[in-house]
Order: C-alpha cells, then sequence, then structure tokens
C-alpha cells in the first residue's frame, strides 16, 4: 500500500504553474463548433441582422441530422427584426475571471454586505461559479459588481483572479 503526501505549499506551486500556462484561445469556427450543442441557435433567414448575430453564426455549424434543435422561435414578434431582443454581436469582450482574491483589502463588514447582495443579485450558484472563476463575468456583469461595492461604501480597487477575451455568449 502506497501513501503519497503532497504539502501544502507544493499544491499552491503546482496550481500557480497550472494558472500561469497560457490557454490558446480557441479559433471562432472551434467555438462555435463546441458551443453549438449548448447554444440556442437562429434559422431565421430574412434577419437584417443574421450576419452578426452569434446564434445565426452559431447555428452554421449546427448538424443538419438531429430532430430536434433548440433554436429560436420565428413566429415570436420580438425575433427576427431590426430590434431582436435575442440579438448577440459577434464581439469579444475582456471578461474578468474568479474573485477569490476580491475581497483580501475589504473591511469585514463591508465585505459581509457586499457578498450578501451579490449572491442575491446573482443567484448563489452563480455566484459562487463567478467567485470560483467557473463562470466569466461579463463586462455588464463588472459594472454590477462596481455598483453593489460603491454602494456599500468601498472605493478600493477590485482584485479579479485574471481576465480572458471571450464572447459575450
Amino acid at each position: 500500500m502506497f501513501c503519497i503526501v503532497l504539502t501544502y505549499s507544493y499544491l499552491c506551486t503546482m496550481k500557480e504553474k497550472k494558472e500561469q500556462q497560457p490557454q490558446a484561445m480557441p479559433s471562432q469556427e472551434e467555438a462555435f463548433r463546441e458551443k453549438v450543442q449548448h447554444y440556442s441557435v437562429c434559422f431565421i433567414e430574412n434577419c437584417p441582422l443574421k450576419e452578426q448575430c452569434l446564434h445565426w453564426l452559431v447555428g452554421q455549424y449546427a448538424d443538419p441530422m438531429p430532430f430536434v434543435q433548440t433554436s429560436m422561435n420565428p413566429r415570436n414578434p420580438k425575433i427576427g427584426s431590426e430590434n431582436c431582443e435575442k440579438f448577440r454581436p459577434n464581439v469579444r469582450a475582456v471578461m474578468k475571471k474568479g474573485m477569490t482574491r476580491f475581497y483580501l483589502d475589504m473591511p469585514g463588514r463591508v465585505e459581509h454586505n457586499i457578498r450578501q447582495e451579490l449572491i442575491w443579485h446573482f443567484g448563489r450558484t452563480q455566484y459562487f461559479e463567478i467567485r470560483k472563476g467557473l463562470r466569466l463575468i461579463s463586462p455588464e456583469d463588472q459594472e454590477v459588481i462596481a455598483a453593489v461595492c460603491r454602494s456599500h461604501g468601498w472605493d478600493g480597487p477590485f482584485v479579479y483572479d485574471g481576465e480572458e477575451e471571450d464572447w459575450q455568449w
């Protein structure tokens, strides 16, 4: 019987090395092919926004064989027009990742109040996915976080674990 003991410092060092390795950004085609199975796609041919919309572009990589595909309802009057509610531009944005060091410089009372309001705003599951870095933080969500912090009197820096460039799905 073998027993392997890893020290805490060794594990932290390995984690830091893993985090420091740059990850190659997938090409647009690779990203869209991966996303098509988990994303609502659009097949509305006469949509004026289709050439710039992520839902349409991802839909071009959909497998034609399945009988069922998660897609936009072409009968919905809010879909497929200049004012489409589901329009997502084909533009990458700088997304923040992780909040494990976010509260280090905050006083305890301020930290508690900010954390509770963010959990209320995002929901418990989504908040902890954001905190652990499992879910990227969009520019809009960054603004919400900043507004919550400012409303509780925090004027210090916002310390995220990292950032990535990605589409705003």
